[in-house]
């Protein structure tokens, strides 16, 4: 019997085998953490085998699903790669594109490396930073800007919505003593902002232990066991545990990322790495659902 594996199937498992969570694959998907378990049922049956194994704080491959990650990885790039090479536009210069850093190193490297290899005769300049700081250099130091926002802000095109969530440790209790210590990205960022209203409404005393202007720096701090700290939920770093009510903390606003293009004439490479964003982020619903 001849069986054909469909490459969304594939690409599921290659995503979920790299960030080790069906969480967080779920939202670099643009797909819910059930169609994800679903992707990778039907796979298996395909496979005849064996290839995840799940555990409360992290997804392993098995000894099979090892073995098959490599010829995953091969077929998906192929086959991304042929789709990029037909419909590409020759286009040519350069386009200063920014971004938060968490989107940077985790949801955009692929979708980055697709546009690089289908417009070669383009050179992409990537800035990292607080949205803020970013979109006040829109137009003067970036051609685009994409941005972490609140929910219904009404910037922007908005691709999707992340859930904002607390975390802590995976493997440490939360820390449950008065003030609460908390890991937070330097003044001024919105996230800080809305995790000390919320505190301070709550009438719950915090004392910052830890800032910086590092996303991972924060996250790694946090997984240490000595601080809370607020995350999106789709980008989470492994380690980290999200926690909310059920830890007597209070809800955090949702947030979402919305991609601000340069006004006036863009440039045709601009425009190029635009349209590609949209097609390759553009999310129906809200991603960051659910716990592994």
């Amino acid at each position: 019997m001849l069986r054909n594996i469909d490459i969304d199937l594939l690409r599921c498992f290659v995503t979920i085998a790299e960030l080790r969570s069906f969480t967080r694959a779920a939202a670099a998907l643009f797909r819910t953490q059930s169609t994800i378990s679903t992707q990778i049922r039907r796979l298996e049956e395909l496979a005849g085998q064996t290839l995840l194994q799940r555990s409360p704080h992290e997804v392993q491959l098995t000894r099979i699903g090892e073995d098959f990650l490599a010829y995953a990885r091969r077929i998906v790039a192929l086959h991304d790669e042929a789709l990029d090479v037909v419909n590409a536009k020759r286009v040519s210069g350069t386009v200063r594109l920014a971004v938060m850093d968490d989107y940077a190193t985790i949801v955009l490297p692929d979708t980055l490396a697709r546009f690089v290899r289908s417009h070669p005769e383009v050179e992409l300049e990537v800035t990292t930073g607080f949205t803020r700081d970013l979109l006040n250099d829109l137009g003067s130091g970036f051609d685009l800007v994409l941005a972490t926002q609140k929910a219904g802000d009404g910037r922007g095109d908005v691709l999707r919505t992340e859930r904002t969530s607390w975390a802590c440790s995976d493997r440490h209790d939360t820390p449950t003593i008065a003030p609460l210590p908390l890991a937070l990205l330097k003044a001024p960022n919105m996230y800080r902002e809305w995790a000390l209203d919320a505190l301070n409404a709550a009438g719950l005393p915090w004392r910052i232990l830890f800032s910086s202007s590092s996303i991972g720096a924060v996250e790694a701090m946090a997984v240490s066991g000595v601080a809370v700290t607020v995350v999106k939920a789709g980008t989470a770093r492994p380690g980290l545990r999200l926690i909310g009510p059920e830890a007597g903390l209070p809800s955090l606003p949702a947030s979402e990322i919305a991609l601000h293009l340069a006004p006036g004439r863009p440039s045709a490479a601009a425009r190029a790495l635009n349209d590609h964003l949209q097609a390759s982020l553009t999310s129906n619903g809200a991603t960051g659902a659910g716990i592994d």
